[in-house]
């Protein structure tokens, strides 16, 4: 008999020990506007995020298999095909006859995925919301008889967008494919799971290590004798049917999959019984910080602590699912994909170069420590309607009087932002009884709103002036580059094009014609290529935006570029010395080394000849170790410079000082 899932909960002072009862037992209450209606949740990709492909749900958003490469109205699978078809764009394209094929068996309504001689059932779907991507959940047929424990990521990925079969992580199940081996890791015949967990790249691909920690309610690891893991998730409860339940530890009761109720409410068995409202958390109570993790466990990108065996959260030392209101740094290692900024110092901020990294970029910006209020995800996102990127409809503020007014919010015609930007900073002259009738006092919000932005006001249409444009811009790659909006809120500039080979917001949202598909305003060339930013058109269309947007920048003088100050090594140096940069002249990037014997204040500053600062490098406590400053100094006049390190020991007090020159030509 299947053990059943509970937790003793402590929140605010209450202990209460609780079963998890489902989503739609929730749901049967909060259907209405008096109670809240919650029921826009089911059409969301929290609650869809994996599903049991079913035949009856063929090309159907969210709950089907929708590839369909030719784009002839059949998914690919009814269709028999192979991924080496010549009539689609497909990554496996030279694999022949070890490239995958897809398959359907209308009698037992099974979809598979063929590689070799090897036909693997697809037990789950992931994605396929119309948006991104999706790809395909396996188990493994042994040899011997009966199949693998754990499920595996097939290498098959559809994009939606381009229609386009693209490899994920083939090495997984070929034997070289990087340089041209296609021949398949495991055969019909032969394949046992002493094989599937000995293979390395196999295992990263591995269901269980990988996704379920961000896709269950809660989650319950075991490692079997073979070395596999296997999962068990809260079972579903008698109402919870259709392609989002699934039995994914084998035990013959149907399991809760992808992101419901509970998980952010944590387990509902007294509240459902009670109905009382103490039974059960509400997210709006815990503190701004405890209700961010709460997103970012999943909204971020790492492995689980302390031993990072699994690539979600979790306490894998005592092997332990995260709880609303944990600490994020208690259940996750940092191991997001960024560029190459933000590792200058505090004010320069980290760019997330992946996908889902939502939560790495809010703590980048000053959201959780607004000065007004600290910022939450929910403020945006209402994970219970219908829209997309499920953006909230209505906030509620106060008006010039004090009073509580509704506010009905949108991304596109700015209303959502400044709802709360009004009133304060550049935006001090819009009241919010403005933002809550945008059409009748639009001529008011675009005069303002211009100044701030030196464009035109047709957030809307255009979506010139539009806040997001410009402080969330698509920078980040989920299936094609560029589909997923930055959360550092960062207008990121062309300097940082420049500095380091990184998309800028003007570019990526109007000036490339990435996503408008107009016509660049200063041009990029027809053969520039979207994920290089290095080319020789993006680096000259930076440097005309730089006239504008940058250091002297005639509408915006900012500089967004300082240095990045790295650790070489901890070996303590027997004399504080301060290295010769190189390359010296320099074009635009040069090192600095620098060793510190003691530890203390360091503070390396750049001067022209004349005496005047041109930028402090570091000014930070130090411990003893050889480090080095990375300088870009594009934004820089050509000349020659001084540089000048102090250091303060934190013990005795002494000051070492030591200056050397450096030339800079452009």
């Amino acid at each position: 008999m299947k053990k059943k899932l509970s937790i003793m909960l402590i929140f605010t002072g209450i202990v209460f020990a609780q079963d998890y009862v489902g989503n739609e037992a929730c749901l049967v209450c909060h259907n209405n506007v008096g109670l809240g209606d919650m029921t826009g949740w089911r059409t969301t990709m929290h609650a869809n995020g994996f599903s049991v492909p079913l035949g009856a749900n063929t090309m159907v958003d969210l709950t089907g298999i929708v590839a369909d490469a030719n784009q002839n109205g059949t998914d690919d699978f009814m269709d028999g095909l192979s991924l080496s078809d010549a009539s689609i764009t497909s990554a496996f394209a030279d694999y022949g006859t070890n490239a995958p094929v897809l398959g359907y068996d209308s009698g037992a309504d099974q979809y598979t995925v063929t590689i070799g001689d090897l036909t693997m059932p697809v037990m789950l779907t992931y994605g396929g919301s119309g948006l991104y991507k999706q790809r395909y959940i396996l188990k493994v047929p042994l040899a011997a008889g009966g199949e693998t424990a754990s499920h595996y990521v097939s290498p098959v990925q559809y994009n939606e967008k381009t229609h386009e079969y693209v490899g994920y992580h083939p090495e997984a199940w070929y034997t070289d494919p990087e340089n041209g081996d296609y021949t398949p890791l495991f055969s019909a015949a032969t394949v046992t799971v002493t094989d599937i967990v000995a293979s390395a790249n196999t295992q990263k691909r591995n269901f269980e290590k990988q996704c379920v920690g961000c896709h269950f309610d809660h989650t319950v690891m075991t490692e079997t004798a073979d070395g596999e893991w296997v999962a068990d998730a809260p079972d579903a409860g008698a109402n919870d049917v259709g392609s989002s339940v699934y039995d994914v530890d084998g035990d013959g009761t149907l399991d809760l999959v992808n992101t419901g109720c509970e998980r952010c409410h944590g387990p509902g068995s007294a509240h459902n019984a009670s109905g009382l409202a103490a039974d059960i958390i509400n997210p709006a109570n815990l503190t701004a910080d405890q209700a961010n993790d709460m997103c970012g466990f999943c909204h971020s990108r790492g492995s689980s602590y302390p031993n990072e065996t699994f690539h979600f959260p979790y306490d894998d030392a005592n092997m332990l699912d995260w709880e609303v209101g944990d600490a994020w740094e208690d259940y996750y290692v940092d191991h997001g994909g960024y560029y190459g900024d933000g590792s200058a110092s505090e004010s320069e901020k980290q760019s997330s170069k992946k996908h889902h990294q939502q939560w790495s970029d809010l703590y980048e910006s000053d959201k959780p420590t607004f000065v007004y209020h600290k910022v939450t995800c929910y403020e945006c996102h209402d994970v219970h309607n219908l829209e997309k990127h499920q953006i909230r409809t209505e906030l509620v503020e106060h008006d010039s009087l004090d009073a509580e007014i509704i506010v009905a919010t949108e991304n596109d015609n700015n209303t959502l932002c400044l709802a709360c930007h009004a009133t304060h900073g550049d935006f001090a002259d819009i009241a919010v009884e403005m933002v809550a009738d945008p059409i009748t006092y639009e001529a008011e919000i675009a005069a303002v709103v211009s100044a701030h932005t030196n464009h035109v006001y047709d957030p809307v249409e255009t979506g010139e002036s539009r806040c997001s444009k410009c402080h969330m811009p698509k920078t980040i790659k989920s299936a094609v580059h560029y589909d997923i909006h930055s959360h550092t809120f960062e207008a990121m500039g062309p300097q940082k094009t420049i500095a380091y080979g990184m998309p800028n917001a003007c570019a990526a949202s109007c000036h490339r014609g990435i996503e408008n598909g107009a016509t660049p305003l200063f041009g990029t060339g027809a053969d520039a290529t979207l994920k290089d930013w290095t080319e020789a058109t993006d680096i000259a269309l930076a440097d005309s935006l730089l006239h504008y947007f940058g250091p002297n920048g005639t509408w915006w003088n900012i500089d967004q570029i300082l240095a990045t100050v790295e650790w070489v090594d901890g070996t303590i140096p027997e004399r504080h010395s301060l290295g010769q940069n190189y390359p010296n002249p320099f074009n635009p990037t040069t090192v600095v080394p620098f060793k510190v014997h003691l530890a203390g204040q360091v503070k390396i500053v750049m001067y022209n000849l004349l005496g005047k600062e041109i930028v402090v490098l570091t000014d930070e406590h130090m411990t003893p170790g050889e480090y080095k400053i990375t300088l870009n100094a594009q934004s820089i006049a050509s000349g020659m410079y001084i540089y000048d390190m102090t250091v303060i020991s934190s013990e005795s007090g002494d000051m070492y000082k030591d200056s050397k020159k450096m030339v800079f030509m452009k």
